[in-house]
């Protein structure tokens, strides 16, 4: 199995023309931004193969610090389709919060990208995007990603948090569970090159939210009911809140009006 940049150019161009689908066609903003988001990611992957193994060229270390950055921030996007499959009414009342440890989880993100000495260096071999310099190369089928990371390994759960452990929380675990096998799980069966999972794993998300956004699968992973809330009790609320505010409505309208003699 071998990947290209033509591969790479055309799931983009699919990834970008169905996010313009489904965005004319009204679907939700927290689904068709994300797939555009990776889509980008892929058309970033189809430019580097223009240069990649040429780790001296300026432009193959700008794109692979593209890609780093890119990944820095999905954590936001990641979360924002895990929390379109839990009742509104929830998602309002968390985001702020959700997407508050998602810019804590980038910052933790950025100072493991930046090299500091007196960090210590990344384990080569071990950890996901490590090398001794900023460049892409050949994977075995795809890309692999290298990096001068510092040595601080803990920092790399500000992705990790935000993306797993936190939608699992607020009840999203549905999409999580998909999310996993037919992401990082599946994408590691298809290389045992570290530095390459991340790319992999990139490319297989267009897939992952097409399959979401147009097939059976995403009304499976819609949760109605979690330890910390329950999606009957949350329309009950809705109603009596509806029933108050059209009560006090009518009282309104109904006072008479009343004139004062003199």
């Amino acid at each position: 199995m071998c990947w290209s940049g033509e591969a790479s150019a055309t799931l983009a161009t699919v990834g970008l023309m169905s996010t313009t689908y489904v965005a004319i066609k009204g679907e939700d903003k927290a689904l068709w931004i994300p797939l555009a988001y990776f889509s980008l990611m892929e058309m970033l992957q189809a430019f580097t193969y223009t240069v990649i193994d040429q780790c001296g060229l300026p432009l193959n270390q700008l794109l692979t610090l593209l890609g780093s950055l890119h990944i820095t921030f999905q954590p936001f996007f990641l979360n924002a389709v895990s929390m379109h499959f839990i009742p509104g009414k929830v998602r309002d009342k968390i985001s702020p919060f959700v997407y508050g440890l998602c810019f804590l989880g980038s910052i933790m993100l950025l100072v493991k990208i930046y090299p500091l000495e007196w960090l210590g260096r990344c384990n080569i071999g071990h950890e996901p995007f490590c090398g001794e310099q900023l460049c892409s190369v050949s994977g075995n089928w795809h890309i692999a990603w290298e990096a001068p990371l510092n040595g601080t390994n803990w920092l790399t759960l500000g992705y990790y948090i935000p993306v797993f452990v936190i939608p699992v929380i607020y009840g999203s675990w549905k999409f999580i569970l998909y999310h996993l096998m037919v992401g990082p799980l599946l994408a590691r069966l298809l290389t045992n090159n570290i530095n390459e999972w991340p790319a992999v794993w990139c490319l297989l998300s267009i897939g992952l939210l097409l399959l979401v956004i147009k097939t059976p699968i995403r009304q499976i992973l819609y949760t109605k009911r979690w330890w910390f809330w329950n999606s009957k009790d949350i329309e009950s609320s809705i109603v009596v809140e509806k029933s108050q505010t059209i009560t006090t409505s009518e009282v309104k309208v109904s006072k008479p009006l009343t004139t004062e003699k003199k």
